[in-house]
């Protein structure tokens, strides 16, 4: 005779009656949900964005500035970071269900990597707004004088040492959350158990990954959201049919 359990990483039977059966289906399915759309467009982020040579102002990259997929490219990348903390808190309570409070193994690195995800979006998200819409509006002022000298201004603003110093804190909140996951889902007995690893070290590379080419920053974007597929096919894996605490079938 065939017994049906759950990976511990995600229990689907619970003696607390506030997260029955049919909650955590939905909990598992918001979390993979908000993976797969965090991944989605954190890939889209460099994909969808102009990759002019940034090297000498033209009004060619002032074009580029100004564009629709520049505008969109960004808000994809706020987005994303933004849906990580929703994914981490799904994870969070996942992990919790069935167990005594404060005995479910992962947790509590699951309830630190929702506070660095949503703090570290949220500075990030300062910097990206400038992105977008300062450097959008310095392009425009460009096009309409034909004077892509204008363009100088764009380093002003990047360079700017609030915004560069939210910005690096705000990454390495990320980097941390993307940690504190692979720890939460290691510890929960996720299967494999370095499923998270992946979506850690992109998470880490977030940072760096700006000093790179635009070769590099793709790869970076397919690294993440591979990442975060793995998180999801994770969820959705611990509560389907036929998988049992280690992880196997059981006869």
């Amino acid at each position: 005779m065939t017994r049906t359990t759950s990976s511990p990483a995600v229990r689907t039977t619970t003696s607390d009656p506030a997260l029955a059966p049919a909650r955590t289906a939905r909990v598992v399915a918001w979390t993979a949900t908000g993976a797969v759309a965090a991944g989605v467009l954190l890939l889209l982020f460099p994909v969808l964005r102009p990759w002019p040579d940034e090297s000498v102002p033209t009004l060619a990259l002032a074009q580029a500035f100004a564009s629709d997929r520049w505008v969109l490219a960004h808000l994809c990348g706020i987005a994303g970071l933004g849906l990580l903390a929703p994914t981490f808190l799904g994870l969070r309570a996942l992990l919790r269900a069935g167990s005594a409070p404060g005995s479910a193994p992962g947790a509590r690195a699951a309830t630190a990597a929702v506070a660095t995800a949503w703090a570290g979006a949220a500075l990030s998200s300062l910097y990206f707004g400038a992105e977008i819409f300062g450097i959008r509006t310095i392009a425009q002022a460009a096009l309409r004088t034909d004077d892509p000298a204008l363009l100088a201004d764009v380093e002003v603003l990047r360079l700017q040492p609030a915004a560069m110093t939210l910005f690096g804190v705000g990454l390495a909140l990320v980097a941390a959350a993307g940690v504190l996951a692979a720890v939460a889902l290691w510890r929960g007995g996720g299967r494999p158990r370095w499923v998270g690893v992946p979506l850690a070290a992109g998470l880490l590379l977030y940072l760096p990954q700006f000093f790179g080419t635009p070769a590099a920053r793709v790869g970076h974007g397919v690294l993440v959201a591979a990442g975060l597929l793995l998180v999801a096919w994770a969820v959705r894996r611990s509560t389907a049919p036929g998988t049992t605490t280690a992880g196997h079938p059981e006869g």
